[in-house]
């Protein structure tokens, strides 16, 4: 009963991913701006030859690209098509926007 309700709680304050997988999610930095198409297998590919896997952890999503990098970004709860927020590369500090845009198919 313990370990039920322990993934129930788990369960609840992760964040929702359904706007990634129906649209995608556009990354801008001061480097450039790509677009990244997320799957309900757990892989992902983005509009510049980037590919591997993605989970959501808690208010953050995961990725693990195919060459081996890894690292989470915040995911906004609630996100919906044309919705931006910010949040801070891990590796260069720098400031960068995310934006729910029309996945294309």
């Amino acid at each position: 009963m313990f370990l039920t309700t322990l993934a129930m709680t788990a369960a609840l304050v992760q964040a929702d991913a359904s706007a990634l997988l129906e649209n995608a999610l556009q990354i801008s930095s001061s480097q450039g701006t790509y677009v990244t198409y997320f799957n309900a297998d757990g892989t992902y590919a983005t509009n510049i030859g980037i590919s591997g896997t993605w989970q959501v952890q808690g208010s953050e999503i995961c990725v693990v690209r195919s060459t081996g990098e890894s690292g989470c970004a915040p995911l906004q709860d609630g996100v919906a098509l044309g919705d931006t927020w910010q949040g801070t590369n891990a590796a260069t500090g720098e400031t960068v926007t995310y934006t729910i845009v029309p996945r294309e198919s």
